[in-house]
C-alpha cells in the first residue's frame, strides 16, 4: 500500500466544479449519500501542473517523509510566491492587475511529519535570505559611515547657524539637515518571519519595501490576528491590505510611512482544529481574510507509512535549492515590481474560466454559493498561480516573455483543486454548528409527505418547515451546502420569475430518491 492509500471516500470535484443544474427529466445517477459528520477527502495535488524542477522535489519529499504531496506542494507554490511577492505582477485585463504573492494554510493533524516536509521545502529561502543579508551588510556599512558625518555636519551647521543667524548658515543648516533625514541606514534583509502581529508585520514590510513571507509548519497565525496580542480584537487590515497589493499606512518613527506595493506570502500549516476556533470568529470571514486564503486539506497517511521510504536524491535536492535560490536572488535585484502580460490565447481563457465561475457565484443557486465570497477572488487567484508558474520557468527573462496559455491552462487546473479543499476546510469550519441541523433537515425530508411525492423542494419549503430552528436564512443555505456536498440533494435550475413580475421564485432542490427506500 502506497503512502498516500487507505481508506476514503474522494469526493467527484468534476461534479461540483463545472455542470450546470440538472434539469427535470435529465437526472444523473445518484450515488449514495456520505453520512453527515464524515470527513470529505479532496483530490490530490496535481503535480503535473508544476515546473519538472518543483514536481521532482514535491514527490521525492512526499516519499521521503511520507505524507501526502499536498503539504510539500502547498510550500513550493509558498516558496515561488517568497521569491516574486513585491517583484513582479500580472496583467489579466486593461487595469486589472494581479500582484504575486499567496496566503496558503494547509490543515494538516499532529505527527504528520509537517515539519520535515517544511525544512526542506524552505532550505533554499532561508539560504537566499543569508546570501542576500551578507551583501547587503558592506551598502549598510557604508551608509552608516556616511550618517555619522552627516549627523557631525549637521551638529556644527546648526550651532552655527544659531551663532551667526545669518540666511546663508541658516540654509546650510537646513540642507545639512535634510541630508540627514534621507540618510537612511538600511536594515538588515529579511525575507522571512514565522508568527508576528499585524503590528510587527506593517512595521517589517516598510523596513524591507514592502516585502515579507510568513512562513511556518506549527503557525499560531491565527491566534495572532484573532487578537491575542490586541485585546481579542482582530487586526486584519495588514493582512488584507498586503495580499490585495494596496497601500499600507504605517506609523514608524512617530510619522506616516506609506508602502505603496506591499506584499505578502502566508504559508502556514495548523491543526484541523483550528478550522473550528476560526468558526468562532465572524469577522474574519465578514472582513474578507478567509476569503484570500487558498487552503489544503492533505490526506492523513498515519497508519500507512513505510518505515524504510526512498530518501530524497542528492540531484533533486540540489536541483530545486539551487533554482530556488537563483529565482529569490535574480528578482530580489528588480527595484520595483514588472508587469507580466499575457498571451491573446491566455487572456481568452482566463475570460472563458471567470465565464465559467460567474453564474456558480449566484445566491441561492450557484454551486458555489456557500464559498462565493472565497470563489469571487478565484480567478484572481489562478493568475496570480499563472504568473509563478511563468517565473519559475523562465528565471533570467520572464518578464520579456508574455504567459502562455498552457500556463494558464495549468494554474486554472490547481485553482479546481483548490475549489474541492476550500469546500472542505469550510465545511470543517461550520461543520459542528449545521451538521445537526442537516440531520433535522433529512429527517424533514423523508417525513414530508409532499416532498417524498414531488421528491424536490424548495428553499422557501426547508424554511418554513424548519422555522423554529433556523435562526436565519444564512444557516438555511449553509446546511443546504452541507447537503448538497453530501450527496442529499442537488441543485434544480434556477426557475424563471412570472411574467407579472413579483417574489422571486424561490430556488429548487431534487432530493436524492435512495433516502425513500
Amino acid at each position: 500500500m502506497s503512502a498516500g492509500s487507505g481508506p476514503s471516500w474522494t469526493p467527484d470535484i468534476t461534479k461540483s466544479g463545472g455542470k450546470p443544474p440538472t434539469a427535470l427529466g435529465q437526472e444523473e445517477a445518484w450515488d449514495e449519500v456520505v453520512p453527515l459528520g464524515s470527513r470529505l477527502v479532496p483530490p490530490a495535488f496535481p503535480l503535473g501542473c508544476l515546473p519538472t524542477w518543483l514536481t521532482d522535489i514535491v514527490k521525492a519529499v512526499a516519499e521521503e517523509t511520507q505524507t501526502a504531496p499536498d503539504i510539500a506542494a502547498a510550500f513550493a507554490l509558498g516558496g515561488l510566491s517568497t521569491a516574486a511577492g513585491g517583484k513582479a505582477v500580472v496583467q489579466v485585463r486593461g487595469g486589472w492587475h494581479e500582484p504575486l504573492n499567496l496566503f496558503l494554510v494547509c490543515a494538516a493533524p499532529p505527527a504528520t511529519r509537517k515539519s520535515a516536509v517544511f525544512r526542506t521545502m524552505t532550505a533554499p529561502l532561508y539560504q537566499a535570505e543569508e546570501q542576500l543579508v551578507l551583501a547587503g551588510r558592506a551598502t549598510a556599512r557604508q551608509a552608516a559611515l556616511l550618517r555619522l558625518q552627516l549627523e557631525e555636519a549637521d551638529k556644527q551647521a546648526r550651532t552655527k547657524a544659531v551663532r551667526s543667524g545669518s540666511a546663508s548658515d541658516l540654509a546650510e543648516a537646513e540642507s545639512t539637515a535634510l541630508a540627514l533625514e534621507e540618510a537612511v541606514v538600511p536594515p538588515e534583509v529579511q525575507l522571512i518571519a514565522k508568527n508576528v502581529t499585524p503590528e510587527e508585520c506593517s512595521t517589517i514590510m516598510s523596513e524591507q519595501g514592502g516585502r515579507l513571507a510568513i512562513l511556518s509548519a506549527e503557525g499560531d497565525l491565527f491566534d495572532i490576528v484573532c487578537g491575542r496580542y490586541s485585546n481579542g480584537v482582530p487586526a486584519l487590515t495588514p493582512f488584507l491590505e498586503a495580499h490585495a497589493g494596496d497601500v499600507l499606512k504605517v506609523n514608524r518613527r512617530g510619522r506616516s510611512e506609506y508602502v505603496r506595493s506591499p506584499a505578502l506570502t502566508i504559508a502556514v500549516c495548523i491543526q484541523p482544529t483550528v478550522l473550528a476556533f476560526i468558526a468562532q470568529k465572524p469577522r474574519l470571514r465578514g472582513q474578507g481574510l478567509l476569503a484570500r486564503f487558498l487552503y489544503t486539506l492533505p490526506q492523513d497517511t498515519v497508519g500507512y507509512r513505510k518505515s524504510e521510504p526512498n530518501l530524497v536524491p542528492d540531484e533533486v535536492r540540489h536541483t530545486y535549492e539551487q533554482n530556488m535560490r537563483h529565482l529569490v536572488i535574480s528578482l530580489a535585484e528588480w527595484d520595483r515590481p514588472q508587469i507580466l502580460t499575457l498571451s491573446t490565447a491566455a487572456t481568452k481563457l482566463v475570460a472563458e474560466f471567470q465565464d465559467e465561475i460567474e453564474p456558480k457565484l449566484r445566491a441561492g443557486v450557484g454551486e458555489l454559493d456557500s464559498l462565493r465570497d472565497w470563489a469571487g477572488k478565484l480567478v484572481g487567484a489562478a493568475a496570480r498561480i499563472a504568473g509563478l508558474l511563468h517565473l519559475a520557468e523562465h528565471f533570467h527573462d520572464g518578464f520579456r516573455k508574455p504567459v502562455v496559455e498552457e500556463t494558464v491552462r495549468r494554474a486554472i487546473d490547481i485553482a479546481r483543486y483548490y475549489i474541492a479543499h476550500a469546500a472542505a476546510c469550510f465545511g470543517a469550519m461550520v461543520e459542528g454548528r449545521h451538521t445537526e441541523l442537516a440531520r433535522d433537515a433529512v429527517a424533514w425530508m423523508t417525513k414530508n409527505e409532499n416532498v417524498r411525492t414531488a421528491q424536490q423542494f424548495s428553499r422557501r419549503d426547508l424554511h418554513r418547515g424548519m422555522q423554529a430552528k433556523f435562526k436565519d436564512a444564512s444557516t438555511v443555505g449553509a446546511v443546504l451546502s452541507l447537503l448538497d456536498t453530501h450527496g442529499y440533494i442537488r441543485p434544480l435550475p434556477e426557475p424563471s420569475p412570472g411574467s407579472r413580475g413579483g417574489r422571486k421564485p424561490s430556488p429548487k432542490y431534487a432530493v436524492n430518491p435512495l433516502l425513500f427506500r
